[in-house]
């Protein structure tokens, strides 16, 4: 890794910090609205408060973000699938599947981000469900992910890059690729096209899952791996939302 990589990911907690303290007092508005239309409709706490990390054996965060499923707390999800859960959309009401394909339900992880737990930037923490079923169901992958060691992010690269469509690799891949090749214009190509995909309405969610995604990745070598062991050229396109 690049030296100045190094100084930008030392000095990266501090610009998160002033970031999400300026987002905070924009956002504050929205999040007070938001969590009263969300206790009218669901009539229930506005939060949810999850264990959330990287992998079960680092270190695990409570991770917070607006509730969008009216469902028994007790509910036992049979699917597996930790990229697809659509059998859940039915519990999710309009209000809450908008707030899901905005993204914008992920706006109390800016606490998070103040509590240094998270990055505005970085791999996409799971819950412990879902890091169970990595490591039981694909165990090669769930070891690879060990060795990410920067914080997990509100966005990232596979949030805004990804392709659900291509499993577990290509998530494991890109959480890879910017683990390795952290840098300052990196973070701002990911913030500038997770601002329109906000604006847009076109998150690509587990759940409502109705918007494809619009966004290339791509390397020009053949045998190259997105992991950035042998990667020489990585592009990265952003189409018109």
């Amino acid at each position: 890794m690049a030296m100045t990589n190094i100084n930008y990911i030392k000095a990266k907690s501090y610009i998160d910090t002033i970031i999400c303290v300026a987002l905070l007092i924009i956002a504050l508005p929205f999040l007070i609205l938001i969590s009263i239309i969300l206790t009218v409709i669901l009539r229930s706490s506005p939060l949810i408060i999850q264990k959330r990390g990287i992998t079960m054996d680092s270190k695990m965060f409570n991770f917070y973000k607006f509730k969008t499923i009216n469902i028994d707390p007790n509910y036992q999800v049979k699917n597996e699938n930790i990229l697809f859960k659509s059998e859940l959309s039915q519990y999710v009401p309009t209000f809450c599947k908008w707030l899901r394909i905005t993204g914008l339900d992920e706006l109390p992880q800016i606490f998070n981000v103040l509590k240094r737990d998270m990055s505005l930037i970085g791999p996409r923490p799971l819950t412990m469900t879902d890091l169970s079923t990595l490591k039981n169901n694909f165990p090669h992958y769930y070891n690879e992910r060990k060795s990410i060691r920067v914080k997990p992010g509100i966005t990232g690269m596979w949030q805004v890059f990804g392709n659900r469509n291509k499993g577990i690799e290509n998530l494991i891949n890109l959480d890879l690729y910017y683990n390795k090749q952290i840098s300052l214009s990196i973070d701002l190509r990911i913030l500038y096209s997770t601002f329109f995909l906000v604006s847009a309405g076109k998150h690509c969610d587990a759940i409502c899952n109705t918007a494809p995604k619009k966004r290339i990745i791509t390397t020009n070598k053949k045998n190259e791996k997105l992991n950035g062991v042998l990667i020489k050229q990585f592009v990265l396109t952003t189409n018109k939302l």
